[in-house]
């Protein structure tokens, strides 16, 4: 019952933050999985607000551990925070951290940060790139690497914090 009541409300708070099906479904059964083998020693007195904050824990862990896919990243890169979710909480935050990418990636590296707007805002294929670079698919693929690496280290400690500070200050 317990699971039925609150599974989708729990993958859609997941999926929302991590954009990946496979890890938001292994967070939440990983959290009822655990309820289930510790529900003789447990005393919740709300459910809902218990496995929220059970789950944000799992995926701050999950993002900390460096799980998190590249697939995030390079969404979060072209996605455009800003005007596609409501809600005024929301609208600032992802404004924040849409911030945080534009900086990130205008601080790259010239060529870096070339090679990374043809592949995201021109939506070019690495060999195209290569070609009107007149440089090597491998060379398109080291700077895109390195333009994702340093988006996911500049957006990591965002998102941690992101998804703590409402556990530490409404929990």
């Amino acid at each position: 019952m317990l699971y039925d009541r609150h599974w989708a409300d729990l993958y859609k708070f997941a999926f929302f933050i991590l954009r990946d099906q496979d890890a938001c479904k292994d967070i939440i059964q990983d959290v009822f999985v655990w309820v289930w083998e510790n529900k003789q020693g447990l005393e919740i007195q709300s459910p809902k607000s218990y496995l929220r904050t059970a789950v944000k824990y799992k995926i701050a862990n999950y993002i900390r551990s460096g799980n998190i896919r590249e697939s995030f990243f390079e969404g979060a890169a072209k996605f455009d925070f800003v005007t596609s979710i409501p809600g005024v909480n929301e609208l600032a935050e992802l404004k924040e951290l849409n911030n945080i990418i534009q900086i990130t990636v205008s601080n790259l590296p010239l060529k870096c940060k070339e090679i990374f707007k043809l592949s995201r805002e021109g939506n070019l294929s690495n060999k195209e790139i290569a070609e009107q670079l007149g440089i090597s698919v491998k060379t398109v693929e080291n700077q895109i690497t390195i333009a994702l690496h340093r988006i996911r280290t500049n957006v990591e400690p965002y998102l941690i914090s992101a998804l703590l500070l409402p556990v530490i200050y409404f929990n």
